[in-house]
């Protein structure tokens, strides 16, 4: 009976093999949690777009058909009062941007955005909007107690959107704005 060795030759084929094998299971886990990393960091800046666009916080994309349009009018006119910028952001320039989950040279629209869409969703997650928002929407309720003739007593979710245009516009040139502002 003949015992079979392997030869030295077979040896270092196997030990190629295994170390291919473990190098490439070390790559494959490695772009595992790469794709994780990007795929949770997607989610998140879903999630800040979703909630400054008044969509609620959902960690996909959605389209504009899912936005509160007169609160997201509020947002933009807290913004604008906020920041005193130039670079304002519309409903349209929302509108525009949430129209496809893709720009043009077919990239992710969620990373890469207008800059006024950027800065609009940075100050609404980061620098406090959200709570600015609140306070803003407080004082244009003080803003109609003292003007319900004009506005009917009615606000937000009865106002049409012409109607809110139009109160946001008085308020900001309303000569005693600084009366409303409180809480």
């Amino acid at each position: 009976m003949e015992k079979r060795v392997f030869s030295k030759k077979r040896l270092k084929c196997i030990a190629i093999l295994l170390v291919i094998s473990l190098i490439s299971a070390c790559a494959y886990h490695i772009y595992g949690v790469r794709k994780e990393k990007e795929n949770a960091q997607l989610k998140k800046l879903y999630e800040h777009q979703s909630f400054a666009f008044c969509m609620g916080m959902y960690p996909d994309y959605k389209n504009f058909d899912e936005v509160d349009v007169l609160l997201l009018i509020e947002h933009l006119a807290a913004y604008e009062e906020d920041t005193q910028t130039t670079d304002i952001v519309t409903v349209e320039d929302v509108k525009k941007y949430l129209s496809s989950e893709y720009t043009k040279d077919k990239k992710l629209a969620v990373l890469n955005k207008p800059s006024n869409i950027e800065a609009y969703i940075e100050w609404y997650w980061w620098s406090g909007g959200d709570m600015y928002w609140q306070k803003y929407d407080s004082w244009l309720c003080n803003y109609i107690r003292d003007h319900g003739d004009k506005y009917e007593n009615d606000y937000d979710p009865f106002l049409s959107e012409e109607t809110l245009y139009e109160l946001i516009d008085d308020f900001k040139n309303c000569p005693d704005k600084e009366k409303y502002k409180y809480e």
